[in-house]
């Protein structure tokens, strides 16, 4: 029985336009009309006479003559100041000029609006003061500099908007808090926000090379809203960046989770281009890339293998994050190392000025988090920890099961020395183990775990030069154990140890540059059985790989004008093999088999390099914004990746994976995305519509050959099969941030379709990351002060996969017969939950504490994540003989899900 779409549909057909095609003239059209409406210009002429009048009175005759409105700060002109003026049909812009001929007052025409603004901080020229030869005196430059950080915690704040009132400059605080700002004229005071929190003024009495810090303190009107992209109205061409988006961790607290348990991975549903496999699952797939084509990084540190209990849950801790950024394409210069996305994860840095303390309770686990200071103002840390107590009740169900759990830790130590230098060490271990017993002397039983360490040093050079040197290390070690009581297990592991430094240098509020270098060294084991706790000899070499990894890179920021930015960025990557290695060459034959006699073995001795390779990786993007509610994105980047994911398994609930790196067999792959986007912010606060378009072509796709023998195996690179993919698509959002009801509706159509010469005769194939149609409704509700109401209703496509056309019989062996590549779908999946959040104490209690209600699934549906085939039937029920393939063959098919409606409650507190 087939179920779902079979990839032939209309967006393959030669006739007609397709419904991406429409989607594409539709956002064609709307870049065409923005063009026209910011073309516009007023052809009215301005007669006015007056003395001595109100400014205000003065803009109103202008308005009433001109048909146009004024928008300015009424920090930038005084209303009542009395001006006279007197013109004859003149123009606007006449009119204009010489009215602010005075105030270093600009404007531009903008959707029917006059925007007033402070003049650009160009050369700005000092009134009535001159020298003896006549020329004029200059303003010098000055800069201003600092940190921006919570009033309460001393947490920095990533992200944060500083501008200046009136003024066409700014600003945006980096990951690490701070920001500089380079002035040549005089300012009255200087501006700071940030989502949910109260904006922060500081006047300016000097106009010299100073240090200002913010101290922001959070706004309890906004706490309850939801906020999942939190982009900033003012300075938008600095702050905006293609194909990022950014979730705020308080969101993740109210949206439905399965059995209560809050996960940030799992929260990337509600990103439009992101898709789940589905129940039960962290396996995540981004614009049609594969699930090891993207990186999640904890403070710089990567995660290979971000999931527990075989992927139910995710192994990031949500009271322990302070912020998540996702790149789905337009990548900054540093980061590099895979195709499709970048989860860039950073975590608390540990009150400065109070002890505190976070935790929960749920059905299937706890967490509990502290922080304070060590040394108030100067040293601060923060622990969080949870741990699974699900063995017992597994127990009942099947009393072979040991143990079955999970756990993880971080811990973070911040140190300011002083204004100019800052220390992070931050750590993260997470462990999955599972133990089966089916008799007393005979246990089984797998076991993972992620190990994550980072060492960071903030320099600051001078007011306008920021460092960041980093020393980090990560791994990944997985175990099977076929006895453990003999200590016999297969063990497979990759790590890490990494050098980088970054620099960002502020060169003007126009300018931002930024570089920096990276080395690394990875080692990769493919997996090797040992028999009570010493290796075995397989009699062939399953070599242990080495590599090193070189980059350098850098981008700059433009600001071309109040609304045009261009980034412009180049990274270059050096990928080397290096010994001690054992290497097998194939020679294959004239008709494509291979002999035991065509293997070629080599051996390099420690240290000498024996393959490498270069990559080159430009990135460059363009935000035009003509008016106020109006943004356009353009971006084109090329990303290039060295390790790679080998598993014979789509299923996602094995940790049976071996990571191994590009070499003379395996080349690296490469990834070309051109994206252009659209967004529209309405009059409603909060309110705004995004489109994005974009177009991926990957290069040495991975795929495997039937049947292959993935598991100590020295000649696994021989079941690889290399080939190209391409992906595209329109993601769509309608966002509303702020307000007692808050949410968004997002839909994604896309594909994304593989070629392999080996499979399919060469035809193409879809990828499983396919999922055409891709719809998310989040919506929350805060309907009591105390009380909140959160639904998530999820759609998609269901996931392609392969069935088998027929069954044969090899030695009494039942063997399928697979005729093409994911020729078939899975049932498409949906469905609804609901959350309710009670607040039990008010706002401005010390002690806060809540019970989350929620419900998955509301509706029980059955979503299979596998389907079975047992036998081939006819339509009698008879048995159909294998090798008949003149006969219609039914394939009588069995499908598993996991789990139907599942209602939970949990206990949340902090103070």
């Amino acid at each position: 029985m087939r179920s779902g779409w079979t990839g032939k549909d209309v967006w393959n057909s030669p006739n007609g336009m397709s419904g991406f095609g429409i989607k594409i003239s539709l956002l064609v059209y709307l870049l065409a009309a923005g063009l026209v409406l910011c073309g516009q210009e007023t052809n009215g002429l301005i007669t006015i006479h007056m003395d001595q009048q109100p400014m205000k009175k003065v803009l109103d005759r202008i308005e009433e003559q001109s048909g146009l409105s004024f928008s300015y700060n009424s920090r930038l002109i005084d209303a009542d100041e009395a001006v006279s003026i007197h013109l004859d049909r003149a123009s606007l812009e006449e009119a204009l000029s010489i009215l602010f001929a005075e105030r270093r007052i600009s404007f531009e025409v903008v959707e029917q609006q006059v925007v007033l603004k402070r003049a650009r901080a160009g050369k700005v020229k000092m009134d009535a003061v001159k020298s003896q030869d006549s020329t004029l005196v200059e303003v010098s430059k000055f800069t201003l500099n600092g940190f921006v950080k919570d009033m309460r915690t001393g947490e920095v704040l990533i992200g944060a908007t500083i501008t200046i009132p009136g003024w066409a400059v700014g600003t945006i605080t980096n990951a690490y808090g701070f920001y500089s700002l380079t002035l040549q004229s005089e300012v009255e005071e200087l501006i700071c926000t940030y989502v949910g929190y109260g904006k922060g003024r500081i006047a300016i009495h000097s106009y010299e090379n100073q240090s200002i810090h913010f101290d922001m303190e959070k706004d309890l009107t906004h706490i309850k809203e939801v906020s999942i992209y939190s982009d900033e109205l003012d300075n938008v061409i600095r702050t905006t960046r293609s194909s990022e988006e950014r979730i705020n961790p308080e969101s993740v607290r109210k949206m439905p989770a399965l059995f209560g348990e809050k996960d940030v991975i799992k929260s990337l549903a509600a990103v439009p281009g992101i898709k789940f496999f589905g129940d039960g699952s962290t396996i995540f797939f981004v614009r049609g890339g594969s699930r090891d084509q993207n990186m999640i990084t904890i403070d710089e540190a990567p995660v290979y293998n971000p999931t527990h209990l075989l992927g139910y849950f995710s192994t990031v801790i949500p009271d322990a994050i302070k912020d998540v950024k996702i790149y789905k394409g337009d990548f900054p210069a540093n980061y590099g190392g895979r195709l499709s996305s970048l989860i860039d994860i950073r975590t608390k840095d540990g009150n400065m000025n109070h002890f505190g303390m976070d935790g929960s309770i749920g059905l299937l686990s706890s967490r509990l988090s502290l922080e304070g200071p060590i040394w108030k103002e100067h040293i601060s840390f923060f622990a969080s920890g949870r741990r699974s107590y699900i063995t017992r009740p597994l127990q009942n169900w099947n009393p072979d099961i040991k143990d079955l759990h999970f756990s993880d830790l971080h811990l973070k130590l911040n140190y300011n020395i002083n204004p100019k230098n800052r220390l992070f060490f931050s750590i993260y271990r997470g462990e999955d183990n599972f133990e089966a017993q089916s008799r007393p002397d005979f246990s089984t039983g797998i076991n993972w775990k992620n190990r994550t360490t980072t060492l960071r040093w903030n320099h600051l050079y001078s007011d306008k030069l920021f460092s960041n040197l980093t020393l980090l290390g990560s791994s990944y070690e997985y175990r099977l154990y076929m006895h453990l009581e003999e200590n016999d297990y297969w063990n497979s592991s990759i790590e890490n140890l990494t050098l980088k430094y970054d620099f960002t240098h502020y060169l003007n509020p126009d300018n931002t540059l930024r570089y920096g270098f990276l080395v690394s060294g990875h080692k990769h084991d493919p997996g090797n059985i040992y028999l009570g706790g010493e290796e075995w000899d397989p009699g062939y070499d399953l070599s242990v790989r080495y590599t090193r990894e070189f980059a350098m890179y850098v981008s700059n920021q433009f600001i071309i004008s109040n609304r045009v930015s261009i980034r412009a960025g180049l990274r270059i990557t050096a990928w080397q093999n290096k010994g001690p290695s054992t290497e097998y060459q194939v020679v294959k034959t004239s008709n494509g088999g291979i002999e035991r006699d065509s293997i070629v073995v080599r051996e390099y001795p420690d240290g000498e390099v024996y393959h490498q390779t270069f990559a080159v990786d430009p990135r460059i993007s363009m935000v035009w914004q003509p008016g106020v509610k109006n943004i356009f994105k353009l971006s084109y980047s090329r990303t290039s990746q060295f390790q790679y994911l080998i598993t014979n398994s789509i299923s996602p609930f094995t940790s049976l994976e071996v990571w191994l790196p590009a070499g003379p067999n395996v080349p690296p792959q490469s990834a070309n995305q051109f994206t252009l986007g659209y967004t529209r912010r309405f009059a409603i606060p909060g309110l705004s519509l995004g489109l994005e378009a974009y177009y991926k072509k990957m290069n040495k796709l991975i795929d495997y050959r039937d049947h292959a023998h993935m598991l100590m195996n020295p000649l696994v690179e021989e079941e690889l099969l290399f080939g190209a993919g391409k992906a595209y698509g329109l993601e769509t959002i309608l966002n509303k941030e702020h307000g007692k009801l808050s949410g968004w509706i997002s839909y994604t159509l896309s594909r994304a379709i593989y070629q392999v010469d080996e499979i399919n005769r060469g035809t193409p194939y879809p990828a499983y990351s396919d999922r055409p149609h891709d719809f998310s409704l989040y919506l929350s509700w805060a309907f009591h002060p105390r009380l909140t109401l959160s639904s998530n209703f999820i759609y998609m496509t269901g996931a392609p996969f392969s069935t088998p056309t027929g069954f044969y019989y090899y030695d009494n062996h039942q063997v399928p017969v697979y005729a093409e590549r994911n020729n078939d779908r899975l049932p498409d999946y949906h469905r609804l939950d609901l959350a309710l959040n009670w607040q039990l104490s008010k706002a401005e209690r010390k002690y806060q504490h809540e019970l989350i209600f929620s419900v998955y699934n509301l509706y029980n549906r059955i979503n299979p994540v596998a389907l079975h085939f047992n036998k081939i039937t006819d339509e009698n029920g008879n048995f159909v003989v294998p090798v008949d393939f003149y006969s219609n063959p039914n394939l009588l098919s069995s499908q598993y899900y996991l789990y139907g409606i599942v209602p939970s409650v949990s206990y949340h507190f902090n103070f």
